[in-house]
C-alpha cells in the first residue's frame, strides 16, 4: 500500500542488456515515489546491478516476446496504476508533475495516454515539430491487461473508458546508432515472420515492390524525418527498409519453411 507521499503507482521497466540507458530511466520517474519494477530478460552487462542500486525490485524472466514479458511483469506490480516503460524511455520533468497531478486528484482517470516524442540516433533531445507516437502507457490494472502477442503489447481493456491524453511528452531514445536501427529492424522483422500468421502469397509478392518507397515516404514526410537533415533521411530509408524486410522475411517463410 503506497504511503500518502507515495503515488498509487508501479513503473515497469523492460530491460535486455540496457546498464547504459537504465539509470536515466530509473532517475526520470524519481520523483513520482512509485513502486519501481524491473522485468530483465537476462542481461549480460551490469543492468540488474544498477537497476537494483537505484531502488528497483528486479525481476528475471527469459524473453517471450513483447507482449508476454509485459503481461509477466504487470503481475509482478503492487499498487493500483502501471505506468508501462523500455528503458531507453525518458519521463521529463514537466511530465512527471502531469502524472503526479493527474493521479493525486480525488478520482483519477483510469486509463491515460501518452505521447512518445521520437529521438534520432546521436541527438540529446527531440528535434522540431517531432513525430510522437501516442500509446496508452499509464492504466488501472483492475481494468486492462497487456495482450499475449509476441510482437506487440497492445492492451486488453474491459471498459468503455475514454482514455486522458496527457499533454507533455516523454523523450523515447529507441536506437543508440545506425547499427542499432538495422539490427533491431532485422529482429522484429523475423520476430513477424516466426509467429504471425501465414499470409497470402500473392499479396506478398504484389507488397514487396512498394513496400520500401511507400514506408520510406511515410517515415521521411508524415513522421517529418525531413527536418532532421542528414540523420532523418537516414532514419527513413533504414525505416523503410525494415518494413520492406519484414515483407521478404514473411514471403521467405511461406516459401522454404512452412510445411507444405
Amino acid at each position: 500500500m503506497a504511503s500518502a507521499s507515495e503515488l498509487p503507482l508501479s513503473v515497469l521497466i523492460r530491460t535486455l542488456n540496457e546498464a547504459d540507458r537504465i539509470g536515466k530511466t530509473i532517475a526520470s520517474v524519481a520523483s513520482l515515489n512509485a513502486e519501481i519494477v524491473v522485468i530483465d530478460a537476462g542481461s549480460k552487462d551490469a543492468t540488474v546491478a544498477i537497476a537494483k542500486g537505484l531502488g528497483a525490485t528486479v525481476h528475471t524472466n527469459p524473453w517471450p516476446g513483447f507482449g508476454p514479458q509485459r503481461r509477466y511483469g504487470e503481475d509482478k506490480c503492487t499498487r493500483r496504476f502501471v505506468l508501462s516503460l523500455d528503458a531507453d524511455e525518458i519521463i521529463t520533468t514537466e511530465l512527471a508533475a502531469e502524472i503526479r497531478a493527474a493521479l493525486s486528484a480525488q478520482d483519477p482517470a483510469r486509463l491515460f495516454i501518452v505521447r512518445k516524442a521520437w529521438i534520432h540516433p546521436h541527438h540529446a533531445t527531440p528535434g522540431r515539430w517531432p513525430f510522437c507516437h501516442e500509446q496508452v502507457l499509464i492504466y488501472d490494472r483492475s481494468i486492462a491487461r497487456t495482450g499475449p502477442n509476441p510482437n506487440w503489447d497492445k492492451l486488453e481493456i474491459d471498459v468503455p473508458d475514454r482514455p486522458v491524453l496527457l499533454k507533455n511528452p516523454l523523450w523515447h531514445y529507441s536506437l543508440r546508432d545506425w547499427h542499432h536501427a538495422v539490427a533491431k529492424f532485422n529482429f522484429t522483422s523475423k520476430l513477424a515472420a516466426d509467429t504471425q500468421k501465414s499470409r497470402s502469397r500473392l499479396g506478398l509478392v504484389l507488397r514487396l515492390p512498394f513496400e520500401f518507397p511507400i514506408n520510406f515516404l511515410k517515415a521521411y514526410f508524415v513522421r517529418r524525418y525531413f527536418l532532421s537533415g542528414a540523420d532523418g533521411f537516414i532514419m527513413a530509408t533504414i525505416f523503410g527498409f525494415g518494413r520492406f524486410l519484414r515483407i521478404a522475411m514473411m514471403l521467405e517463410r511461406r516459401d522454404y519453411r512452412d510445411p507444405k
